[in-house]
């Protein structure tokens, strides 16, 4: 075989050096989603509230408070957009991408979701209280 078809042959194997280690891209994009869904709903959550203090007069400071409100519905309207998106995006990646997290995931000032996504090991909710940069105040 000259070396022309051996270099066109798809059934030799080629050691991409990918480190099965390392996340797949997929399922980054996946943790993402997920992230994004959470905000979303976390944000829809609190629309109710909002709702009810500007339909108090003694609560609303002054008229463009209910501007100010509304801006929260964008903002669910937008994190339920952006999860769709990325929903419907991670399927057409390729199996085999892979990209190590780290990095990205170190300039996180959130432990939790640092390590949700760079696939690292979770963390109890005892030891939670414990990592720095973490700061629960309810």
């Amino acid at each position: 075989m000259t070396g022309q078809a051996q270099a066109n042959r798809t059934d030799m194997p080629v050691d991409l050096g990918i480190d099965e280690d390392v996340p797949r891209l997929a399922d980054i994009m996946g943790s993402i989603a997920l992230e994004v869904a959470e905000l979303a709903r976390a944000a829809d959550s609190l629309q109710d509230l909002v709702g009810s203090l500007l339909c108090d007069p003694l609560a609303m400071p002054d008229a463009n408070a209910l501007v100010r409100g509304q801006a929260l519905d964008a903002v669910v309207q937008r994190l339920q957009a952006l999860e769709t998106f990325l929903i419907a995006l991670t399927p057409s990646l390729d199996p085999e991408w892979r990209v190590d997290p780290t990095s990205a995931a170190d300039l996180l000032l959130l432990a939790s979701l640092a390590q949700r996504l760079s696939g690292a090991a979770t963390v109890t909710t005892e030891d939670a209280g414990a990592i720095d940069g973490d700061c629960d105040f309810f």
